[in-house]
């Protein structure tokens, strides 16, 4: 948990994955901003006889497209080429991240303590079932690996997910800037919420948006300042100590 945290806080909470993606008169908009901008379909006109006009002929828009400074007549050839993306993945707790586990990690930068990591297309563990498969030497090994990794899991949220006894209903007052405190550190594995007296939701904007874990310091939007005023009860979970766990 202690590696995790320290990965969360490194990465920001986001891993980046490249995937390639059939480009369809559907989707330009997406692939464009997903490429960043690499990618653009590029309109044109021409004119095309029609005996349904009176001029006899009508003006029609068809595209070409540009790829890393190629530019391609149509999208067969365009997609014969591969035009590939980029999918953010953004992770709160360690149970966002373990599925993750068996992608192979194909690119990793790291710079003043910040660290972008972008991790293949497709499990390893995938990959390398339908590759056997493919050469005729297929084993249920995968299924193995399947199974450790549900037996992990269970082992995280039993080590990590029980808020037992450190659940704590606060009446926490705001500034008019929205900022207050809780009085014990905040597990960042838990939903902070607020809670009201009479028990029943009460309409507002926005959940409690955590500022600082470990100096409980939280934040409700103007909205709900003025919604529901500067005082509510808010719920969360205590953090503890993580142990330190040599694998």
């Amino acid at each position: 948990m202690r590696d995790f945290i320290a990965f969360k806080k490194r990465t920001g909470g986001v891993l980046h994955q490249h995937k390639a993606i059939k480009v369809t008169p559907w989707n330009y908009e997406d692939v464009e901003r997903l490429t960043e901008g690499k990618f653009k379909a590029i309109p044109h006109t021409k004119v095309v006889p029609d005996k349904r006009k009176k001029s006899g002929k009508r003006e029609e828009t068809y595209y070409t497209y540009l790829y890393w400074g190629t530019e391609y007549n149509s999208l067969k050839e365009l997609n014969k080429h591969k035009v590939y993306i980029t999918i953010d993945i953004h992770f709160d707790t360690l149970l966002d991240i373990i599925p993750y586990y068996p992608y192979i990690v194909s690119a990793a930068c790291c710079n003043d303590g910040k660290e972008s990591v972008f991790i293949s297309s497709k499990s390893f563990v995938d990959e390398e079932r339908d590759r056997h498969l493919e050469y005729g030497n297929y084993s249920d090994y995968w299924q193995s690996y399947k199974k450790d990794l549900q037996e992990h899991y269970k082992e995280v949220v039993l080590r990590y997910f029980n808020p037992e006894g450190r659940e704590h209903v606060e009446e926490i007052c705001f500034t008019e800037d929205g900022i207050g405190n809780t009085l014990k550190p905040i597990d960042p594995n838990f939903t902070v919420s607020w809670r009201w007296a009479d028990g029943v939701n009460h309409t507002h904007w926005t959940s409690p948006e955590v500022i600082d874990y470990e100096k409980g310091i939280i934040r409700m939007s103007k909205q709900d300042l003025k919604l529901i005023g500067n005082k509510v009860l808010v719920y969360y979970v205590e953090a503890k100590e993580y142990p330190v766990i040599l694998w």
